[in-house]
């Protein structure tokens, strides 16, 4: 994945989708990618005269959910609200987004309704060192260099019994899935708590943070759950990458 495809949104209507608009547009300036926006086929008029000068209009032929899965083929990223139009406030990801994320063939950015936009701050990857995400990795790192945002990496290590052993192994598994990806430099952080804690506390303070999925049959449901933690938890946006295309 080198993420020289268009930055690609869903939009309906709703106040969060508008808002989920406004960050892809700045991604995709950020990173140079055209954004295309993928809306409802009855999209009122002054939302789409508001959105037209920020990308492609593109409505969709009928569900927005299977045409976002579907754009997802091709896209650098597809982003979407936690929660869109007719939404109840719980639970915090709405029916459209839980879909695209069992649905999509590549990373899925959620944008919580409390984010806010900015690309100062780093993108941060969780990095399991035992099983590896590649398509996660290099994501985060294209991401990261051609947004020019900087790089943390997260291994969550609760005994940390070497940190330097688990930091050289981190920069091996790094550069073996994404050397010609990674910006020029980039920092690995060793936490000494559970996966999904360490990386809640980083999400803080990042423009994105980088999570994997493995799908339906992975051990445990461990990995799975803790990104839907996280997206429960986090104000800032999160990006899911699978490791599975669920779909030939």
């Amino acid at each position: 994945m080198e993420c020289t495809d268009h930055v690609v949104v869903g939009v309906d209507g709703s106040p969060a989708s508008i808002a989920a608009a406004v960050w892809a547009q700045e991604i995709a300036r950020a990173g140079d990618w055209p954004l295309t926006i993928l809306h409802t086929p009855h999209l009122a008029t002054d939302i789409r005269t508001l959105l037209a000068d920020s990308g492609q209009l593109v409505a969709a032929p009928g569900m927005l959910a299977p045409a976002l899965a579907e754009a997802s083929r091709t896209a650098a990223m597809v982003v979407i609200p936690a929660r869109g139009a007719d939404a109840p406030i719980v639970p915090v990801m709405d029916a459209v987004a839980e879909d695209l994320l069992q649905e999509a063939h590549g990373p899925v950015v959620v944008i919580p309704a409390t984010t806010w936009n900015t690309f100062d701050r780093p993108v941060v990857l969780g990095l399991d060192l035992e099983e590896p995400g590649v398509p996660g990795i290099r994501f985060a790192a294209a991401v990261a260099r051609r947004a020019g945002m900087p790089l943390k990496v997260v291994v969550a290590d609760e005994r940390c019994e070497d940190i330097d052993e688990l930091r050289n192994r981190a920069v091996a598994i790094l550069t073996e899935a994404g050397a010609e990806l990674l910006p020029a430099s980039y920092d690995v952080m060793i936490s000494p708590h559970e996966p999904a804690d360490a990386l809640l506390a980083e999400a803080l303070e990042a423009s994105l943070t980088v999570v994997g999925s493995r799908g339906p049959n992975y051990r445990g449901q461990r990995e799975n759950s803790e990104s839907r933690r996280l997206l429960r938890l986090t104000s800032t946006p999160v990006a899911v990458v699978a490791d599975h295309d669920p779909t030939p």
